[in-house]
This record gives structure tokens, C-alpha cells and sequence, in this order.
């Protein structure tokens, strides 16, 4: 039953890479589904180097915990239209790497528990706004007819489940063989599940509205 679980976890990781290769002539050029394809061959790299050199698995997940956190900002910078929150996220992300960068090289503190814990909260915000600019947005789309919608909801789920996983198991030395990390497991298989809608989303619906550009135009602009 395990293994065939981890055969379900494997499955689902690589799915959003076939569908992208798959789907590459109608995707190709959205800039926020590349991001989502490289996040996503990152994380199974990481996955195979934790398994074959378990004795420096701290620092590859603590390099993908960063780049997963810049992966998901410049998701949402290329998804929301607002140029304020974009330069915001900008300003926050440089802030809040520095931050990591420094609590990883100081050894003060719980590194995985802090990243966590940022990483989510700031994410849910971002999706937040994402939502609400949605909403208002006088777009003939459905909201979950849109590729970034499951996205953004599998980036949720996913964080918030992992989230509470981390501080569950915050003061454990090992938390690959901990039993409870079959939980972190699970909610990959429903975040990369729900990047897989999102791709065939992309492929089947032609109006990509957020990938439209919107230099010209301040329509959208309003206060943050």
C-alpha cells in the first residue's frame, strides 16, 4: 500500500511536466505556466537529490524552501495586474529572502518552521489579492475557468497543509522518517494535481487573459 501511494505521489508530480511538454504549442507562451513547469521539475530534482544524499538532505530543502517562496512570487507578480501589489511583492520578496538567507547561515533559530510559516502567510495574502482583483475584473472568463485559479488554489491547499505539518514537527531532527511526513506526500499529490487542471485548462480555453499586457492601459489600476 505504501509504495504504491509513493507510485501515485511520482505520478502526480510529473504530470504537470508531460502536460506541459504535451500542451507546449498552445502554452508555450505563458510566462506564468513556465514558472509553474520549472517550480515543479525543481521540486522532483530535489526530491531525487534528498533520496540519494540523505546526509545534506537539510540543505537541499532548505535551498528549495527559498527558491519555492521565489517561485510562487514571481508566479503571482506575472498573475496580478495591480502595479503597486506587483512592486510590493517585489519589495517584500527581496526582504524576506534576505531574511531567510540570513536565519539559515546564522544556525539562531528554526529555519524550516520560519520559512514555513512566511511562506503560507504571505501566499495566502497573495492569493487573496489575486481573488479580489479577479472579481473585479470585467472579463467574460468564469473565475475557474482561468489556469491561474488552480494554480493559486493548489498553491493554497498545499501550503496550508504543509504549514501545519512543519510546526507539528518543528523540533524533529529527522522529518523525512517521520511517519507523519506521509502527510507532506499527500498534499503534493493534491497540489500537483490541481497544476495538472490547470494545464489542460490553459490548453483548452484560448482566452489567457492573464497573460494579456496591460502597459498601456491603467483600467485596473486602483488603490491598494
Amino acid at each position: 500500500m505504501i509504495a504504491l501511494f509513493f507510485i501515485i505521489a511520482f505520478l502526480a508530480q510529473i504530470s504537470p511536466l508531460v502536460l506541459f511538454f504535451v500542451f507546449l504549442k498552445k502554452i508555450s507562451k505563458i510566462a506564468e505556466l513556465e514558472v509553474i513547469f520549472f517550480y515543479v521539475l525543481l521540486s522532483l530534482i530535489a526530491g531525487f537529490l534528498v533520496t540519494a544524499f540523505k546526509n545534506h538532505a537539510p540543505l537541499i530543502i532548505s535551498v528549495f524552501a527559498m527558491c519555492e517562496y521565489a517561485f510562487f512570487s514571481v508566479f503571482f507578480y506575472l498573475c496580478i495586474q495591480n502595479r503597486k501589489f506587483k512592486n510590493l511583492i517585489i519589495l517584500i520578496s527581496v526582504i524576506i529572502l534576505s531574511f531567510e538567507f540570513f536565519l539559515y547561515y546564522s544556525h539562531k533559530t528554526n529555519f524550516d518552521f520560519w520559512v514555513a510559516l512566511i511562506t503560507a502567510i504571505l501566499i495566502v495574502i497573495y492569493s487573496i489579492s489575486f481573488f479580489y482583483e479577479q472579481v473585479n475584473l470585467p472579463s467574460v472568463l468564469i473565475i475557474y475557468q482561468s489556469y491561474s485559479f488552480w494554480v493559486v488554489v493548489g498553491c493554497i491547499i498545499y501550503l496550508s497543509g504543509t504549514l501545519f505539518l512543519f510546526l507539528y514537527t518543528s523540533d524533529l531532527k529527522d522529518k523525512q522518517n517521520s511517519s507523519l511526513w506521509i502527510i507532506n506526500d499527500a498534499f503534493e499529490i493534491v497540489k500537483n494535481i490541481f497544476f495538472s487542471i490547470a494545464f489542460i485548462v490553459a490548453k483548452n480555453n484560448k482566452q489567457n487573459i492573464s497573460t494579456q499586457n496591460f502597459d498601456d492601459t491603467n483600467i485596473y489600476e486602483k488603490p491598494f
